[in-house]
């Protein structure tokens, strides 16, 4: 099994998982403020889910597997980001790595995800010679395609993708980012 790098940024560590990330993982993700806008996650969620998760994740061993690593901030987690290969499909344009995340409630509206999102981004382009990374959300979930258009992902089209959490179908806007896309910087002017 490949070894999985640790992500450094200005503020971040996106470090590998380990088995004994399913409790505090839990304790951010399991609240409906999170799961309403993802679309595989059951509600409500339970630890055993958290558990099956985690474990499912470690025990894969495929090439294109999901690689997920745990956002860290001063040295405790506050959010998790995947990469993942999909086939070109209703939710993306071509075949290539897919980022997926979310973020634990109290750490919305400072940045983070953006930081991750783009420190993600740069690494997968650095370590493949893949062209395109897709990404997407649901359209009612406007402050994640704030962080996408942030981290220099652009519309790539829409569809309905069906919300686990919520049962139904839900319009979903594709992203896509490529690798000319000029690095983000922020007002600071400081790179992430």
């Amino acid at each position: 099994m490949d070894i999985i790098e640790t992500i450094e940024t200005r503020r971040l560590s996106l470090r590998p998982l380990a088995t004994s990330d399913a409790e505090l993982l839990f304790e951010l993700f399991a609240h409906w403020s999170v799961i309403e806008h993802l679309s595989a996650p059951p509600w409500p969620y339970r630890l055993v889910d958290m558990r099956d998760f985690v474990g499912t994740l470690l025990g894969a061993t495929e090439p294109d597997r999901e690689i997920f690593r745990v956002v860290m901030c001063d040295g405790k987690p506050i959010g998790g980001i995947s990469q993942r290969h999909r086939i070109a499909s209703n939710l993306q344009s071509g075949a290539g790595p897919n980022i997926g995340y979310w973020l634990g409630e109290q750490y919305w509206g400072q940045g983070y995800m953006t930081e991750a999102v783009i420190a993600l981004a740069h690494h997968i382009f650095a370590t493949s010679d893949v062209d395109a990374i897709y990404s997407g959300a649901f359209a009612e979930n406007t402050a994640s395609l704030r962080v996408q258009s942030k981290s220099g992902f652009a519309h790539d089209g829409e569809t309905v993708l069906h919300s686990n959490p919520k049962k139904t179908p839900l319009a979903h806007v594709n992203t896509v980012r490529n690798r000319q896309t000029p690095p983000f910087v922020p007002r600071s002017g400081k790179s992430p």
